[in-house]
């Protein structure tokens, strides 16, 4: 993406103040034909006329009040940042915040996204010295250390850290006012970035990505997986939107969760296996099988813990295997007798075509919760917010399915 250089952003937003472009060039200290050339590149970049202007006065177009509204949300979180960091380090210069520059919010950004030096340069298909060069620079601008180094590897600080999360967030809102000007020109073809987790990708996110690009068919999607931990971090970092799946009991003041809906952990096995036919399967019976169980921390291996709790003693522990992936989950059932605890909408698919089953155990935990989480004063584009609609409404309509079957099944016991 072409960000907009934060010089003339800076400019914009100081000519919309005072209300003159002559004013807004003493303001930042330009030429007025310097200032007009900057407003002139900006327009050019945004495709679309951000001032109108008159005899000693501008004005913001729609477009205009777009990109003053989120180059001001971007300004703030750069000098909010600049303002902590020189609390921190006692540091007494008033104009650190103006001396940065795209090219240094974006090194610093991809060094995070990335790890390192060199998936920075992929990234941002540069030389490694010449992303090093201009990540060192913005460490000497804000006058405190944004790197360590461990043996040969080169990390972030915590300053690294929070200056890396301000800096992406901030290119976010530049990005997304790129997009939501756009929008106003009817052209919905934006990015969204979506974090999921194992509860939502297989059915909600991809459900509610083909109910929009029904009406949308130029939006863009990008999915990202990983774990819970690494997802956080990059909703945190502003690397996606928002992330969607299995709620926290707590996360961080900067983020926020909306509850969709809860659900409750099956007991899944292969089609065919033992216990399949079982009309009364007991806890000694799921000893008696190898398990294939979540990561450490997640939702889903506690309730498998306090399960496994309750198995007699005595009992041969049977081995495990532990694995994030559903894929692989689903190949071990199919070609096993190993057991596993999921939900329903993750195997919706399997369980139809029969190439797994549910047990007739009922798992005792309580329901979990399956949500969107998504940072603090988060302001999205029109089509990122028609996602999670469409999420919302993919999920209601599974509710009224699901009650729908339910009815049915009463019925059918009624009748018997």
């Amino acid at each position: 993406m072409n960000y907009p250089n934060l010089r003339h952003i800076r400019l914009f937003c100081a000519c919309l103040r005072a209300g003159s472009l002559t004013q807004a060039a003493d303001i930042v200290g330009v030429t007025q034909p310097a200032a007009s050339q900057a407003i002139s590149r900006l327009e050019d970049l945004f495709g679309a006329r951000l001032l109108e202007r008159g005899p000693g006065h501008a004005m913001a177009t729609p477009e205009g009040r777009v990109v003053q509204a989120r180059s001001q949300r971007a300004l703030e979180l750069i000098h909010a940042g600049c303002k902590e960091l020189q609390i921190d380090s006692g540091s007494r210069s008033l104009s650190t915040d103006t001396r940065l520059t795209i090219s240094h919010l974006r090194a610093l950004q991809a060094f995070s996204q990335a790890g390192g030096f060199p998936g920075a340069a992929r990234i941002l298909e540069q030389s490694g010295a010449a992303v090093q060069r201009t990540a060192r620079n913005a460490e000497a601008i804000l006058g405190i250390g944004l790197f360590e180094a461990d043996g040969r590897i080169t990390r972030l600080t915590s300053a690294g850290h929070a200056v890396a999360r301000w800096a992406g967030l901030s290119l976010k809102e530049l990005g997304n006012a790129m997009e939501q000007v756009q929008e106003l020109r009817g052209n919905f073809d934006g990015l969204i970035s979506i974090g999921a987790l194992p509860m939502a990708r297989t059915t909600i996110v991809p459900d509610a990505i083909a109910l929009l690009a029904s009406t949308y068919p130029l939006a863009r999607f990008e999915i990202l997986e990983g774990s819970y931990e690494q997802l956080l971090s990059d909703l945190e970092m502003g690397h996606i939107d928002f992330l969607i799946g299995a709620l926290r009991s707590h996360v961080a003041p900067v983020l926020v969760q909306e509850p969709l809906f809860d659900f409750r952990l099956a007991v899944v096995a292969g089609a065919g296996h033992p216990l399949s036919d079982k009309a009364d399967v007991s806890i000694n019976d799921l000893a008696a099988y190898p398990w294939v169980v979540a990561r450490k921390g997640t939702p889903n291996r506690s309730t498998f813990d306090a399960l496994a709790a309750t198995f007699p003693e005595g009992r041969p522990k049977q081995g495990t295997v532990e694995t994030g992936s559903l894929t692989a989950l689903r190949g071990i059932l199919m070609q096993s007798d190993r057991l596993a605890l999921l939900s329903r909408h993750q195997l919706r698919h399997e369980l139809k075509a029969g190439f797994l089953t549910l047990l007739n155990y009922e798992v005792p935990a309580m329901p979990l919760s399956i949500g969107i989480t998504t940072r603090c004063n988060w302001h999205p584009t029109a089509l990122q917010a028609e996602y999670l609609s469409a999420i919302r409404r993919v999920v209601a309509g599974e509710a009224t399915a699901n009650a729908a079957e339910g009815a049915r099944l009463s019925a059918l016991r009624a009748a018997e």
